[in-house]
């Protein structure tokens, strides 16, 4: 296994050295991505994906094109066991089945909410407003109400 030149630690001693071993998950003590909030780890002048290197030093390669994925779903937890090798799909589905996904008024980006999509649809079914007078009255594009209308998002809302 390579060493890191300036500690002479394997990639599994250093990967050791961050984790706190806890009953349920081990937990990442070192560097985490803002952005994504997963363990980062610097080793041979390479930025890592800490739970990936868990997967590769515990479990075995991840084969290309392939994600390993939490049971558990803390992006901190680095225990084997917690782990499952999938798609970017299956880690997707994986996600809308727990109720992780930020759908609706739970994404941040969202303008609209369930309540204006339901008058959106009621004001659409009468005939009387056509889709670009309701982009206008409720701030977003011609598109969005033809998505809404038609079922194509916001699919939750009855």
């Amino acid at each position: 296994m390579p060493m890191r030149a300036e500690t002479h630690l394997t990639l599994k001693e250093l990967f050791l050295a961050k984790v706190e071993q806890t009953d349920h998950c081990w937990l990442w003590r070192g560097s985490v991505s803002p952005v994504t909030g997963y363990g980062r780890l610097q080793f041979m002048g390479k930025s890592l994906r800490a739970h990936r290197v868990a997967y590769e030093l515990f479990v075995g390669p991840i084969p290309k094109g392939m994600e390993v994925c939490h049971h558990c779903d803390n992006p901190i937890c680095q225990r084997p066991e917690h782990f499952f090798l999938g798609t970017t799909a299956d880690n997707l589905r994986d996600m809308v089945i727990k109720g992780r996904s930020s759908f609706g008024e739970r994404n941040g980006r969202s303008k609209l909410t369930a309540e204006a999509v339901r008058e959106i649809r009621r004001l659409h079914a009468t005939g009387e407003v056509i889709q670009q007078k309701l982009a206008d009255m409720f701030g977003v594009k011609q598109i969005t109400i033809s998505n809404i209308t038609t079922h194509k998002t916001w699919q939750r809302v009855p």
